[in-house]
């Protein structure tokens, strides 16, 4: 599925879908699908090390899942970046150094946390070591900061979203910081 987004993403860019249906839905949607993947991702993420209400089992496949949803949510993001380049919305150095537009900067800081998350997680096998876990830990997490930038991102620059985008955003929010909160104070009782 990734594989499938990066080459439309990459045609998007080429300029070879430039200006038709695909385009006009993707660019409307992409970013939507991206971030409701990635949140998927982040709430997978914090559930994932819940001993206290998972088997190992279910731990295992919520870690499964979580991989799954993180790198759709990137292709969708590489996709939704893809659009905007290629609808000439932005320039493809603004997703790197910034457009000077701070909701716009938010969404290119997410892409970039995101990517580093992705990367951290493919390495994470180099980072499995007890002396490099709290690196691995650091890095990995700066998601949370890249997440809640796409939010506001998502929530914030281009159109006005849609009531229902705003609801699954809010959904999002809301559920993340339950599983978010519910880690802590598991944490804090031990």
């Amino acid at each position: 599925m990734t594989a499938g987004l990066l080459a439309v993403a990459l045609l998007l860019s080429a300029g070879a879908l430039a200006g038709g249906a695909l385009q006009d839905f993707l660019d409307r949607m992409a970013g939507v699908f991206a971030l409701v993947a990635l949140s998927v991702s982040v709430m997978l993420g914090l559930a994932s090390v819940f001993r206290d209400l998972l088997t190992p089992a279910r731990r295992q496949l919520a870690q499964l899942l979580h991989r799954a949803a993180g790198l759709a949510g990137v292709g969708f993001l590489l996709v939704h970046i893809g659009v905007k380049v290629a609808g000439e919305e932005i320039a493809a150095s603004d997703v790197l150094l910034g457009s000077g537009d701070l909701l716009v900067d938010l969404g290119s800081l997410a892409a970039q946390l995101f990517v580093l998350a992705l990367i951290t997680g493919l390495w994470r096998g180099v980072f499995a070591t007890r002396r490099w876990i709290r690196p691995f830990r650091m890095l990995h997490g700066l998601a949370y900061a890249g997440w809640v930038a796409g939010v506001v991102h998502g929530l914030g620059a281009g159109r006005t979203p849609a009531p229902w985008v705003t609801a699954c955003y809010a959904l999002c929010l809301a559920a993340s910081a339950a599983a978010l909160v519910h880690r802590w104070t598991r944490g804090r009782r031990r």
